[in-house]
């Protein structure tokens, strides 16, 4: 990223087949706030022949508030790990290590029930992006996606300057920025994945402080890991956190859930150019101020 000249909004394709698939296996998220016209175009592209019911397993009853968390986000992470034939899993220890010890995922949902269905994934992928209807859809994506970048041009800029100050600020290894939209992908759901030095923020919406937020877990998260005592001794509840980040409230959720209150909070700080210079110093302040 800091030789990049621009950030765009792009699609990825593997990406781009889940949540096609998903559509075929009755996805109604796509339809939150979104136009009548987007949503007729969507459903243009229900009733593709023949994909896998792999996919029909996502939804799960784990997370009430989005029942496809964390399968799907667990898939996109998954797609990164394929070889480029789709085949097979290039490096499936390590995909299943990131997944294992991702902090925000139950251990009820990375049981051995999981793996057994993670092994059909490169097969069902391949179908569904060998497709002729599939493509027909991706054809329609790119040029959707081409009038999303024309529409936010002044946004992606914004976005750049921000995470170039973080990179600079706090030593993000980053070099890349990819910002991944889906038009199925519902407009709250927002993933980020790290592909070597290249961030990947995949969402349903492009939104500038989403992107933001994403972008910042990933160097609030080892700053929250040095201060992780202080965290679970204060055992304390953070406004706006919904009961799910604090996981089964253990000492691994009480650090969930003050990470994505720090990142709330460094965004806004962020978006009003209010950068703070020792992020574990900011964090130190607004776990103390949440402890009186």
């Amino acid at each position: 990223m800091r030789n990049a000249t621009q950030i765009t909004i792009t699609n990825i394709p593997e990406i781009s087949a889940i949540y096609f698939a998903l559509l075929q296996c009755g996805y109604s998220y796509y339809t939150i706030e979104r136009s009548k016209k987007h949503n007729a175009r969507i459903r243009s592209f229900i009733r593709a022949e023949g994909v896998p019911s792999f996919f029909s397993r996502i939804k799960q009853n784990t997370c009430q508030v989005y029942p496809y968390w964390p399968r799907a986000a667990i898939l996109e992470t998954a797609s990164f790990y394929l070889l480029p034939d789709h085949s097979q899993f290039r490096d499936y220890d390590a995909f299943r290590s990131c997944i294992m010890n991702a902090g925000n995922i139950l251990d009820n949902d990375r049981n051995q029930k999981l793996w057994n269905w993670i092994d059909q994934f490169p097969a069902a992928l391949s179908d569904v992006l060998s497709s002729d209807a599939f493509r027909r859809y991706l054809e329609w994506e790119e040029k959707w996606l081409a009038e999303r970048n024309i529409q936010h041009e002044a946004d992606l800029r914004l976005i750049k300057s921000c995470l170039d100050v973080c990179v600079s600020k706090y030593g993000s290894p980053v070099q890349d920025i990819q910002i991944v939209v889906n038009p199925i992908k519902c407009v709250y759901s927002s993933d980020y994945h790290l592909d070597g030095n290249r961030f990947i923020f995949c969402s349903g919406a492009f939104r500038v402080d989403s992107a933001i937020h994403e972008f910042l877990h990933h160097v609030v998260h080892p700053a929250v890991a040095q201060i992780a005592n202080r965290v679970i001794a204060n055992r304390n509840t953070y406004p706006g956190i919904d009961n799910s980040y604090y996981l089964s409230g253990d000492d691994v959720g009480q650090l969930n859930a003050f990470e994505e209150y720090a990142v709330r909070e460094l965004t806004q700080n962020i978006l009003l150019n209010q950068i703070p210079e020792d992020l574990t110093e900011h964090l130190l302040q607004l776990l103390q101020r949440r402890s009186k």
